[in-house]
């Protein structure tokens, strides 16, 4: 089956109305009036959701909720620096002004920080103090925790330089890969998507246990897009018998996974080399391949001939995780969380040539390799899909 480029989305949404998820392409739809309006009080219907029409004060409200997602972005990644989260874990209920003194902050700044996180319930109550909102001490103040995502608005603060130049390339239709960003960039997607494979490990093997025993018994394992190599030694870490080759076309990142696994001692039992997945040519030699976040990121033009690559190097029975974001289906997708955060994913990396493609399309890519999807399962805005060589 030979799937429509995704591509083809940046004109569905200029037709004119609402962009519309849907299998096949985003379609467009158009409730307005003649004059481009809806009469006061209107509901609008979006595939089974009914919506009251909001007053113009809701909607001015709304824009400012959104608008200040980039500032309190911003917070996470100050508070992150300067410590504020761990101390805050490690010490519930310190003052701000204990904080300030402990850290060498300026006290009415670190007040005003704790003071907004709590307004965005990142922080709550604890006597005259402050403790981390529920679950917050993992996800922001425990960096070895496998929720830790402590990294991920350094990340998207990095993400949001590409907006400077959007117009422009909105304009002559260019793209900025992933591979086109500096050092620090890579560096800094590495650091943030570190605890994926804990995820795997922890909390969706338990879901899947005939994959989770044939890691245990000591599977050959291939990491498709391996970036820094933390998914090759946290698996043979945890999986002492397994052995774990990555590739990536990103020589940047071949060597920080290179060097990650010298300094672990794993040189005998894994490896990363340069390679697109698209020239995989190791017929029958890995018993299962794994990418993370890393399909959406394959360039539409190889990417039918990378899960070919990918299906020719397993062994009959062979497993492919796939560990991604897919785009939404369903106006109800496109409008709740976590799934819509994949369509500002592919908002965020349009100019990179990323194209997320939507669950219909991930079958259809597994189907036209020769494989079969043999299990699932979520977690959070995460698919994990596992594809078996037929």
């Amino acid at each position: 089956m030979r799937l429509r480029p995704v591509r083809r989305m940046g004109r569905d949404r200029l037709a004119g109305g609402r962009p519309i998820a849907g299998r096949g392409g985003l379609r467009t739809r158009d409730r307005r009036g003649p004059a481009g309006t809806r009469p006061p009080h209107a509901t609008s219907t979006i595939r089974g959701m009914s919506e009251q029409e909001p007053t113009r004060v809701e909607q001015v409200t709304k824009l400012l909720n959104l608008i200040s997602g980039y500032h309190v972005t911003h917070l996470l990644e100050i508070a992150r620096e300067l410590g504020i989260w761990e101390l805050i874990t490690a010490e519930p209920g310190v003052t701000a002004r204990e904080l300030a003194k402990r850290l060498g902050t300026e006290p009415f700044y670190s007040e005003v920080l704790c003071r907004t996180a709590f307004a965005f319930d990142l922080l709550a109550r604890e006597r005259d103090g402050w403790r981390m909102a529920p679950h917050f001490d993992e996800i922001l103040g425990t960096p070895d925790s496998t929720f830790y995502l402590g990294r991920a608005a350094q990340v998207h603060m990095q993400v949001g330089r590409d907006y400077a130049e959007m117009p422009r390339r909105f304009r002559d239709g260019s793209i900025f890969t992933f591979q086109d960003h500096d050092a620090a960039f890579i560096e800094a997607v590495a650091a943030s998507l570190k605890t994926l494979p804990q995820i795997l490990t922890d909390v969706v093997l338990p879901k899947l246990p005939k994959l989770e025993r044939r890691f245990a018994d000591g599977a050959r394992v291939l990491d498709v897009g391996c970036g820094a190599g933390w998914a090759l030694v946290h698996l043979a870490e945890r999986f002492p018998k397994t052995t774990c080759v990555g590739v990536d076309i990103e020589p940047r990142s071949i060597e920080l996974a290179n060097d990650l696994i010298r300094s672990r001692g794993l040189a005998r039992r894994c490896a990363a080399r340069v390679m697109g997945a698209e020239r995989l040519a190791e017929d029958g030699a890995y018993d299962i391949a794994t990418s993370f976040l890393v399909v959406h990121e394959i360039p539409p033009a190889v990417k039918e001939d990378a899960f070919r690559g990918v299906a020719r190097c397993l062994v009959p029975g062979g497993s492919f995780v796939i560990f991604d974001e897919t785009y939404p289906e369903t106006d109800a997708e496109l409008r709740t969380m976590p799934t819509r955060f994949a369509a500002l994913a592919q908002w965020f990396e349009l100019t990179w040539g990323n194209r997320v493609n939507t669950r219909a399309e991930v079958d259809a890519l597994c189907a036209q390799a020769g494989l079969r999807i043999a299990d699932e399962t979520r977690y959070s805005r995460f698919a994990i899909i596992v594809a078996e060589k037929k």
